[in-house]
């Protein structure tokens, strides 16, 4: 599952878009929940055009995250790791290394899937840099097991 706290909190009653966008980050965590990312992608895409529209970098980003997270669910490789690129490249532009982080983590996780053990290591290696770089040991410990997995299975 993709997580990652949205540090733009939407006010209640702010406007109708916001009460909008609330419904469908909702509607796609719980249609990813369910196993139903057909339908999540297509939220997910609505709430992109929004957040684009908003000029909203934060939620642009996670909505990203989210239809990598769905395309890899149904196995859409090359879509999974188009959408973390496009996540990465907007948590680089505002300077939020945990979106960094968790987006190199989820493309390592795809090349797992794709059977590109070197490639998974890659970006592993640079999620554990970054990971070490914000004192995360959580993210230090997962990233690590995920690259001595991976190295396992290469012997």
């Amino acid at each position: 599952m993709f997580t990652i706290s949205i540090t733009d909190k939407i006010v209640w009653g702010q406007t109708n878009q916001a009460a909008q966008i609330e419904q469908l980050i909702q509607e796609s965590k719980q249609q990813a929940r369910q196993g139903e990312s057909l339908e999540a992608i297509e939220t997910l895409e609505q709430l992109l055009i929004i957040v684009q529209r908003e000029n909203n970098r934060e939620l642009e980003a996670w909505s990203w995250l989210g239809l990598g997270f769905n395309h890899s669910q149904i196995q859409e490789y090359p879509q999974a790791l188009e959408s973390y690129k496009q996540a990465l490249t907007i948590y680089q532009d505002i300077n939020n290394l945990s979106g960094v982080a968790i987006s190199l983590s989820n493309m390592g996780n795809v090349y797992v899937n794709m059977g590109k053990a070197a490639d998974a290591i890659n970006y592993y290696q640079q999620a554990l840099e970054v990971y070490t770089e914000m004192g995360d040991a959580s993210g230090i410990e997962k990233t690590q097991n995920n690259i001595n997995e991976v190295n396992e299975r290469l012997r």
